[in-house]
């Protein structure tokens, strides 16, 4: 039986990516030329969860397929340029063929003149800081174009980064450009985080990227997604469960995996997923939702922005501006600046003139949660105990012992 196929963790990449439009095809196409050159510059944005880290490892990958030298960076580093000059001398030690030079430096012939010694020093020409950065990148970029690629500088989590920083790498990444040379840069991060960067004097080049949002795909997709992952493998899903499946998932990227990995584990060793396997994974699916991305998110969000959300619970759907400024006994004014804190928050959206919803899957379970435990419910991660997995259906002419249900066992799972 095949390994599950599903990836419900952050920045892994799943077999079949849950995304609108062609981003890395038309990123691929500007590397190779066929699409112009400002779009090797881009600004990936997006919601937790939504696919921002897999993406970037997707250009990561096509980059390297075309012969493009590719160098990540991390913001967790103290200097992103002393990280980038790291990195650029580790690939030039490898591309550049005269990186090393060896000189003599004395010679001694023995005394019956049957042999000789030389004596060599070996030189390494990127040894120590005296050699400036963009001059690194300049010989980096030039070899890189020697191969029929050029120099890719990639950055994750961009909204916490040093924005001093950033513009300095920024800027060298433009230099290159400006001298001819085939350059990219490619950032990620959360919208909200992005917007407050790009509001930064420091960001114009960031501002000048080409920008690629990503959320959530519609729930046929979703279906379609989760029915060609399966299809790779020994097992078969029914179009019901996996209709089902995108359902639940509300078509979120995150959802998608953790649903689909769920029902696999639920269907045991049958070899096809059933609806009811589906249906067995939604509250562990939940549970991770409000865990895993709404903990986080709403650990930030105190004060009114918390009273305006738990405002909201009181409707089963959209609320109107109105009512939740009368609950929470403030004017229209106030409420509009709640409002729109929590749309930049991206715990809201707009739902039709005077109202307003809820913006992610499952941010309403979560916040009932944190309501009636305290932030303390939000910390920690699903667990998981004596769950039914399907045993494969007995053959025809087999029965099942006595007093059991045909085809079903129990299984008692560890947390994860």
């Amino acid at each position: 039986m095949d390994r599950n196929p599903f990836t419900p963790g952050f920045g892994l990449t799943p077999p079949v990516l849950a995304m609108q439009g062609t981003p890395v095809e038309d990123f691929a196409e500007a590397l190779e030329g066929t699409r112009p050159a400002g779009h090797r510059s881009v600004l990936i944005s997006g919601a937790r969860g939504v696919g921002k880290t897999v993406l970037l490892s997707q250009f990561h990958d096509v980059a390297e397929e075309v012969g493009w030298e590719v160098i990540a960076l991390h913001t967790s580093s103290d200097s992103l340029a002393d990280e980038l000059r790291g990195r650029a001398v580790h690939a030039l030690r490898d591309l550049d063929p005269e990186a090393r030079d060896s000189r003599v430096t004395s010679g001694s012939i023995s005394a019956l003149g049957a042999g000789a010694s030389l004596g060599r020093e070996i030189s390494d020409r990127y040894e120590g800081e005296d050699v400036p950065l963009a001059v690194l990148l300049d010989r980096l970029a030039a070899l890189a174009s020697l191969r029929g690629g050029g120099l890719l500088v990639l950055l994750d989590e961009v909204q916490s980064a040093d924005p001093d920083q950033v513009h300095v790498i920024t800027q060298h990444m433009q230099d290159l450009a400006q001298r001819g040379h085939a350059a990219g840069f490619v950032a990620a991060g959360v919208r909200a985080g992005v917007d407050e960067l790009l509001a930064n004097p420091k960001t114009t080049f960031l501002r000048r990227a080409h920008q690629v949002e990503i959320g959530s795909v519609d729930v046929g997709t979703a279906a379609q997604v989760i029915m060609t992952t399966v299809a790779d493998t020994d097992k078969h899903i029914t179009p019901e469960a996996a209709v089902r499946a995108g359902e639940i998932s509300q078509g979120y990227p995150y959802l998608i995996q953790v649903v689909g990995a769920e029902a696999w584990q639920r269907s045991g060793t049958s070899g096809t997923i059933e609806i009811e396997d589906v249906e067995g994974a939604r509250e562990f699916a939940i549970d991770a939702m409000v865990h895993n991305v709404h903990g986080p998110a709403l650990r930030d969000i105190n004060g009114r922005k918390d009273e305006y959300l738990l405002a909201m619970l009181e409707d089963d759907g959209p609320s109107a501006v109105m009512d939740v400024a009368r609950r929470m006994g403030i004017d229209q004014n106030n409420q509009n600046v709640y409002r729109s804190r929590l749309i930049a928050d991206e715990m809201i959206r707009p739902a039709g003139r005077g109202h307003v919803e809820l913006a992610m899957p499952y941010l309403r379970e979560a916040l009932i949660r944190r309501r009636d435990g305290g932030r303390s419910a939000l910390a920690h991660g699903p667990a998981r105990v004596a769950r039914p997995v399907r045993a494969s259906r007995p053959v025809q002419g087999d029965r099942p012992a006595s007093g059991s249900r045909p085809g079903r066992r129990s299984e008692r799972g560890s947390g994860r």
